[in-house]
């Protein structure tokens, strides 16, 4: 109790009379009616900025003038109820499940670092979660919770066809479809489809949901099937459950299987049959300050797995690695600098890595100014460095260098130029200018993504 009820039976024997009251290290007495005195204390623990404080009895003097002392002291007092309030897009078994950490937790610091940690590990959270205390008649600690999360559905696509020899139609194109809390459940769904030529196709799905059912951890499913330069068709699935905020972002534990079958043509090349197995553990974290045209906060995403492999009846051990980081430095209030440090990788235990394990890079999501995974390698390094101009939130131009270090290519591939980013109530575009190692102004590399929000 925030005051001793001793005093409850003060009132009673000193009702109609007055009292010293002396609160805390108060050297002058203030002189108040005794049935005052409790509600006297209340108003100064309305008015203190901590919620971590009560008022004791420390000592009753009855003899006139009656003077009565109080001594303020430090409890640890923790959240217990959450009270949510403003949220008609997350169900409430969603939103209780998201918020739980916060439960528990001692304000100020500790409670609104809960809420930072929630922020940075989901997206449609970010800069979203308000929060003030209040105690309740019992006593009781609860924290009132403003929910205005920004959920993003998107759909972009561009389709082609071209005749080819003999009357045969041929199709390219890429579609890239992302839906969120489609069920009140704040889940996010993703389905890409690309089709470079009639040798190759990837398509690619994937389905979160960060409280399935109200349990107290995420789970995140993954498919993905590409045919690559007709020689192989590469099949993936992952499981994955994963931890809410932390500190360090959302923890990721799951699993993998992948199966990689030559067609006619990659056994003729000596490609062979493999498939393998592994477990994996993964830390992703996200601090920017918006979704599309950031220029503040950090990011990471970490993968490592390790597993076994099957190919040509031979087991052995294989590995995989992915560290992409970056963060963003405001230089004024419209001028940033972002460097990004990505890494990913391949090992087996015997040193032959099958074609379809390899990393393939290049283009808008790999090295720009170069065609869509133009190399393969075992491993790679790509250092990147932009310099902003952001105009609100609504128009991004930046200027980018980055360059790919691995052992395959040399000189290593170094890619530059432009690009903008616009955003609007309706779409989204994004804009790159690209030009590789050497490349005459003829040989740029125009990449544009145009999505419609839904």
């Amino acid at each position: 109790m925030r005051i001793s009820r001793v005093i409850l039976f003060l009132v009673l024997v000193l009702h109609g009379q007055t009292v010293e009251l002396i609160v805390h290290e108060d050297k002058n007495p203030t002189i108040i009616a005794a049935q005052m005195v409790e509600m006297y204390l209340d108003s100064l623990l309305t008015t203190e900025e901590s919620l971590n404080h009560s008022y004791v009895l420390a000592s009753f003097n009855g003899e006139v003038p009656t003077r009565v002392a109080y001594t303020k002291i430090e409890e640890a007092i923790a959240i217990d109820t959450i009270i949510i309030l403003g949220n008609d897009e997350i169900s409430e078994n969603t939103a209780f499940r998201l918020l739980a950490s916060i439960v528990r937790s001692t304000p100020r610091f500790e409670t609104m670092q809960q809420v930072r940690w929630i922020e940075t590990s989901y997206k449609f959270f970010q800069n979203s979660i308000g929060l003030v205390h209040g105690r309740t008649r019992n006593g009781q600690l609860a924290a009132l919770v403003k929910l205005t999360p920004a959920f993003e559905s998107n759909f972009s696509g561009i389709l082609g066809a071209s005749q080819g020899t003999g009357g045969i139609w041929k199709t390219t194109g890429e579609i890239d479809i992302h839906l969120e809390n489609i069920w009140q459940s704040a889940s996010t769904s993703q389905l890409h489809w690309q089709r470079q030529n009639e040798k190759s196709q990837v398509l690619s799905f994937y389905h979160e949901e960060p409280a399935p059912l109200g349990i107290p951890f995420g789970l995140r499913i993954k498919f993905d099937q590409e045919l690559r330069d007709g020689e192989y068709v590469y099949g993936a699935q992952e499981g994955t459950i994963f931890t809410g905020g932390t500190r360090y972002g959302k923890w990721r534990f799951g699993g993998s299987s992948t199966n990689i079958n030559p067609t006619e043509t990659g056994a003729l090349i000596g490609l062979s049959k493999h498939k393998s197995s592994a477990i994996s553990v993964g830390l992703e974290k996200d601090s920017r300050n918006n979704r599309w045209t950031p220029f503040d906060g950090n990011y990471w995403d970490v993968t490592a797995t390790l597993g076994n492999q099957t190919e040509d009846n031979k087991k052995n051990l294989q590995g995989h690695w992915l560290i992409s980081t970056g963060s963003y430095w405001p230089i004024t209030s419209r001028f940033s600098a972002h460097t990004r440090l990505l890494t990913t990788g391949r090992w087996v235990q015997d040193g032959a890595i099958h074609k379809g394990q390899k990393i393939r890079y290049g283009g808008v999501n790999g090295l720009r100014g170069y065609r869509d995974d133009q190399f393969i390698s075992n491993s790679i390094l790509i250092p990147t460095f932009e310099l902003l101009a952001t105009a609100g939130y609504n128009l991004q131009l930046f200027g980018f260098i980055e360059g790919a270090i691995q052992k395959e290519y040399q000189p290593y591939p170094i890619g530059f130029g432009f690009g903008l980013t616009q955003v609007s109530v309706s779409s989204i575009l994004s804009a790159t200018i690209g030009f590789g190692r050497g490349d005459p102004l003829s040989a740029a590399k125009l990449h544009i993504k145009f999505s419609s929000r839904l």
